[in-house]
């Protein structure tokens, strides 16, 4: 009698349904930051394909100006170490998008495609070498790693993070992870300094705003796809960035390497080319 006892009570609490809770505590689920620190090994990556649109107001349909973004990155021991990408911008929801950017990433260096520059560049000249303390623009500020998510995925520490503050729930191939934190937090659990996309500075302390984001992974754990809204300031109508990226082809050889050295021109001796190359303005004579 005991015995049917004991088993009527373990077939009743097996046919409870459980609910749909913290990631960290889904048992079974492959775990994405085991799966991505799988993938630090030398000369293989992954493939990046991104879109990045910015809306003033939550619900915003008038605005939506953006870029797209294709490219690979290599990666190694610790996360990646080179980008090959190429980007463009495009207007609202318009198909077309401008002429493309090209970008190199090796090291510290980032090296930009001469042929978007404004100003005048010496014959043979193909790449501009910019160092990494200068972000002054998108295709720089990508370099990175081929995207503008708030969220660095290839920082383990962070996406543990973000794994126990999501919700996770089964769908087809795989699972989806949806959570949500403020952007000053996002700031004290990176492991590197994240850069506020609306004033260049760091996010810190006082930094208003959250973050949510809707993640999936796929049988294996590895990521498929990420999409964020960053939105800055509080209120009805912050400013917001929406970035839906997708990861392709995990594990692909890939050995990306800097430009061949007489094909490039640093920034400080391309910024001394163009001075050299404009006319001195004249003495003040006293008619001014």
């Amino acid at each position: 009698m005991k015995r049917r006892v004991a088993l009527a009570v373990a077939v009743l609490i097996a046919s409870v349904p459980v609910a749909a809770g913290p990631a960290a505590a889904q048992a079974g689920a492959p775990d994405p930051v085991r799966a991505l620190q799988r993938q630090f090994r030398s000369e293989h990556g992954v493939r990046v394909s991104e879109t990045d649109r910015f809306f003033y107001g939550g619900k915003s349909k008038a605005s939506g100006n953006g870029i797209r973004v294709s490219g690979v990155l290599q990666l190694g021991r610790t996360g990646p170490v080179a980008a090959r990408f190429t980007w463009w911008s495009i207007k609202g929801t318009s198909s077309e998008k401008s002429d493309p950017y090209r970008v190199v990433r090796v090291g510290k260096d980032a090296y930009d495609a001469a042929d978007r520059y404004p100003g005048p560049v010496p014959g043979g000249k193909e790449w501009i070498r910019f160092p990494s303390r200068h972000r002054g623009q998108t295709g720089r500020d990508l370099a990175r790693d081929a995207s503008l998510q708030p969220i660095d995925v290839y920082d383990p520490s962070l996406m543990k993070a973000v794994l126990k503050r999501s919700t996770s729930t089964p769908v087809s191939g795989g699972r989806l992870y949806k959570g949500t934190m403020s952007r000053k937090e996002l700031g004290r659990l990176a492991k590197g300094t994240v850069v506020d996309w609306t004033s260049g500075r760091p996010i810190g302390a006082k930094s208003k705003g959250k973050i949510t984001w809707r993640l999936w992974a796929g049988r294996d754990g590895l990521l498929k796809r990420l999409v964020t809204a960053d939105a800055v300031g509080q209120g009805k109508d912050p400013l917001v960035k929406r970035s839906d990226t997708r990861y392709t082809g995990w594990g692909c050889p890939v050995v990306i390497t800097a430009p061949p050295a007489d094909e490039v021109i640093d920034e400080a001796d391309l910024l001394d080319y163009i001075r050299s190359q404009n006319t001195p303005i004249p003495e003040d004579s006293g008619n001014t």
